[in-house]
């Protein structure tokens, strides 16, 4: 399995627009029906005392291989789930995206 994870830095005053854009349209053009899709998942950050402020939103999705995935990245599912970028006076910084192969769970 792969767990790819896409970190949105959030600037704090659109946070709460950005969560309800993610909420209502990240997942919403069909990257369900792609083979290999297992899931996804959108995380909030959350802050803990003594750590630094995480303005941090966290798409994580999982795929039944790496190859399941790659052929997303070239799909029309793809394609039109960036089609209308947000803002980027909403973002802190860029995002980011990072690829694990899960070795083992529990």
């Amino acid at each position: 399995m792969v767990v790819v994870f896409t970190k949105f830095p959030i600037n704090p005053e659109f946070r709460e627009e950005f969560e309800k854009r993610a909420v209502e349209k990240f997942g919403e053009n069909g990257i369900d029906e792609m083979e290999g899709f297992m899931g996804m998942k959108i995380l909030s950050g959350k802050s803990f005392p003594s750590m630094p402020q995480n303005d941090n939103v966290l798409i994580i999705t999982y795929w039944k291989d790496m190859d399941s995935f790659l052929n997303y990245t070239k799909s029309d599912a793809f394609a039109k789930a960036h089609q209308n970028p947000p803002p980027k006076e909403m973002f802190k910084g860029s995002p980011t995206v990072e690829v694990y192969e899960v070795i083992k769970e529990i």
